[in-house]
């Protein structure tokens, strides 16, 4: 009885999760780092931080007034 229990505890816990040799995937070549392909300008997108800041002073200016 014991046996089987040792037989068991041997076994992976989910075989469709061993470790094999990718397949589909060409592993040989690599592409180039996200950075490197980025196709942003100078410039762009700095006026978000002062829209946020924007949002937020209106949020906390109606919060205050429903609260008062």
């Amino acid at each position: 009885m014991n046996d089987s229990r040792e037989a068991q505890s041997d076994a992976p816990l989910n075989p469709a999760l061993k470790s094999r040799t990718e397949t589909v995937y060409d592993t040989k070549s690599t592409t180039p780092a996200p950075i490197d392909t980025a196709s942003a300008k100078e410039g762009e997108g700095e006026a978000w931080p002062w829209i946020w800041l924007l949002i937020v002073v209106v949020c906390i200016a109606i919060t205050l007034y429903l609260i008062l």
